[in-house]
């Protein structure tokens, strides 16, 4: 399902490891005075004023391409816990806390038996490498099915979603994939630091097929071969900008409009090779991709497509494998990434655990770790910016009446979930042996295929997480029209039930209030308040937006991501836009809080702690290739640009740190933004 997080997953998959020494202690529940640059002028640089000396002093761990303040240290600190839960689990104690616990212990057990997985070698898999035999088009499709039930992306993706035009349903989902490169633009840019990526990945895909017994001049043709695959693949796959538009990636065809533009590709056989013969109802997100992907299906050569598909399977399997593989794999990560060392094994473990029995994980973790008290907090933290976004909605000079009142019903209609559901998930299905890892983690990924296509033609479940508790991240979902703010990000620096309120207001606030505002933004706000596609904004109303959008676009195009590279203003518009929301929507509550129930005297003003809150859960430094690949990925800005960028707009910042017009941090009247 489409979702809006706080910070992207192929970011919040860098902060799973953590650096060889002990678990740091909880960050202070208050502005923490030791990490401020007092040199510098909150006017002239706030990002450095409230981050710089734990900018000067901290370095990332050899294992990590980024490290954080808020987000990493407190994976860290969760890691710590899931360890411990998954050591009793492993070693046969507390097997009564949950029903998956026995279940969860031999997982880990098999990960951690590294003597295990280096005896079985290749064996557990060449099976299925053999089976991967393609002759012609029904073979072709046989190994494509046996691919994609194991959750392994070959040629394309498929799931389901719910009808972006009728949200009461679900759907199956096509869309495009099929590359071993991060994103479409690694295989079409051509300036010199990308083609050295693709020199990397084109070595490596030849190395790991040596690894896998093929001799060295036919592993350098198949790898030659599944790079041009690929390559055509990207060639024809629509650009990220243009996947945030839903207007663009909906096009329900069902069976018989995909065969009709892809008919040289049995689709029925699939369905039926999956387990779901019934299944018509798809929305093919991307219809040109599919168009050209059946051209290539008919002109490659068998032998191409049998290497491309035995690649992606051994791509897919290669941290379930020997050693040999997993540092090959690691090679190329650290060229994505700079980190210069793979994670501990027991920190893959966990992250391995956790992706297959994440819900089964997160269920002993809130039962050691979150209080109800914190629910209960948050809950009440959330109401209060719900109640400020509809004053605010209320007061839009911009807005019409009946515009305002479509608007003021989608906000009555937002749903929140807190901390952790209420229902867990049932793995009853997913069997796990103890001695075979390979086979446990291709089992979690055929049970989560089978889990997500089963709820085709079903009624949607909106009690349903769609990401485990543990994770220190929050989304917003369009088509459900809900908010899930999970118990792992519920902690300091970010919430504490006993942090000062200003600082609960300026981290945990303003994430409340920015996956609100996802609600509105470019991308939100073309769903109505029932979770469907669907225009409700007058005409002047919607120009007016566009114009005010489009402020935050120019804005952010004018900063640097890294180096050369600018931040891309089209794709990170939505997150922007929350964040500037947030920040407003979170600052008001905060006053209205002061207003009734004022904080202690201290040498920050409610106000200014307020903006150090926000400012110093975000205090991050990254490696130079990673934020190279986060400013081609990721939809969110580089740290200091999400501090900076929305406060530059806030004349409430200006008056709290009493900053001259003429301040680097106070953007010009004429030049401010402002959406909501």
């Amino acid at each position: 399902m489409d979702r809006r997080l706080l910070i992207a997953l192929t970011l919040a998959a860098g902060c799973t490891s953590a650096p060889p020494v002990a678990t740091p202690p909880p960050a202070p529940a208050g502005i923490d005075t030791s990490i401020l640059d007092r040199a510098t002028d909150p006017c002239a640089d706030f990002y450095q004023f409230a981050c710089g000396a734990w900018l000067a002093r901290t370095e990332i761990p050899p294992d990590r391409p980024t490290w954080s303040r808020g987000f990493s240290e407190i994976q860290e600190r969760n890691l710590a816990t899931e360890k411990q839960i998954l050591e009793d689990y492993a070693a046969g104690q507390k097997l009564d806390e949950i029903p998956e616990a026995k279940k969860l212990g031999d997982y880990y057990a098999a990960c951690m038996d590294e003597a295990a997985v280096e005896k079985a070698n290749l064996a557990p898999l060449e099976t299925e490498l053999a089976r991967l035999h393609v002759r012609d088009a029904a073979s072709l499709e046989q190994a494509v099915a046996r691919l994609q039930n194991d959750g392994v992306r070959a040629l394309f993706t498929l799931g389901e979603d719910q009808d972006a035009r009728d949200a009461t349903q679900v759907i199956a989902v096509l869309g495009q994939g099929g590359m071993g490169l991060p994103d479409r633009d690694y295989y079409l840019r051509d300036d010199p630091k990308t083609q050295r990526t693709r020199d990397a990945y084109l070595a490596h895909v030849q190395k790991m097929l040596e690894l896998s017994g093929v001799p060295l001049a036919e592993a350098q043709s198949q790898a030659r071969a599944i790079f041009h695959l690929e390559k055509e693949l990207a060639t024809a796959a629509l650009s990220r900008v243009d996947r945030r538009d839903p207007q663009k990636t909906y096009h329900r065809l069902e069976l018989a409009g995909l065969i009709q533009i892809a008919p040289h590709f049995d689709w029925a056989a699939l369905f039926v090779d999956l387990g779901h013969p019934g299944l018509k109802a798809i929305n093919v997100r991307e219809p040109e991709f599919f168009k050209e992907l059946d051209a290539l299906v008919q002109s490659t050569p068998p032998a191409d497509l049998n290497a491309y598909l035995r690649w992606h399977l051994l791509n897919a399997a290669a941290p379930t494998l020997p050693a040999r593989f997993v540092d090959e794999d690691f090679a190329f990560t650290r060229e994505l990434t700079g980190a210069p060392q793979n994670l501990p094994r027991w920190k893959r473990c966990v992250a391995s655990t956790d992706r297959n029995l994440g819900f089964a994980l997160a269920h002993a973790y809130v039962k050691r770790v979150f209080p109800p008290e914190s629910r209960q907090v948050a809950t009440d933290l959330v109401k209060e910016i719900e109640s400020g976004f509809g004053a605010d909605v209320q007061g839009l000079a911009w807005m019409d009446a009946v515009t305002k009142q479509k608007a003021q019903a989608k906000l009555a209609a937002v749903a929140n979930q807190v901390g952790y559901p209420e229902n867990w998930r049932n793995y009853d299905a997913l069997e796990i042996q103890r001695d075979a890892y390979l086979h446990d983690a291709f089992a979690g990924r055929a049970f989560d295929v089978q889990y997500e296509l089963n709820k085709v033609g079903k009624p949607v479940d909106k009690a349903e997480w769609d990401m485990t508790p543990p994770t220190v991240n929050a989304y917003y979902s369009d088509s459900l029209n809900q908010m899930v703010f999970l118990a792992g990000i519920l902690q300091p620096p970010f919430f504490g039930p006993q942090s000062a309120a200003p600082v609960n207001y300026g981290g945990i606030g303003m994430v409340v209030g920015h996956e609100l505002t996802h609600g509105f933004d470019d991308k939100g706000r073309q769903y109505d308040a029932s979770g469907n596609l669907s225009d409700w904004w007058s005409p002047e109303a919607g120009k007016e937006f566009t114009a005010r959008a489009s402020c935050v676009e120019k804005q952010f195009d004018g900063y640097v991501a890294v180096d050369d590279v600018h931040v891309n203003g089209a794709l990170t518009l939505g997150e922007n836009i929350a964040d500037l929301g947030g920040m407003k929507l979170a600052f008001a509550a905060m006053q209205a809080r002061e207003a009734k129930t004022p904080s202690a005297a201290a040498e920050f003003t409610p106000e200014q702690t307020y903006f150090l809150g926000q400012a110093q859960a975000w205090c991050r430094k990254d490696r130079e290739p990673y934020a190279r690949l986060l400013a081609t990925v990721d939809p969110h800005s580089p740290a200091r640009w999400r501090v900076v960028g929305p406060i530059s707009n806030m004349p409430q910042f200006a008056a709290a740190w009493h900053c001259p017009a003429t301040a680097p941090m106070v953007r010009a009247a004429d030049a401010r933004c402002e959406v909501w």
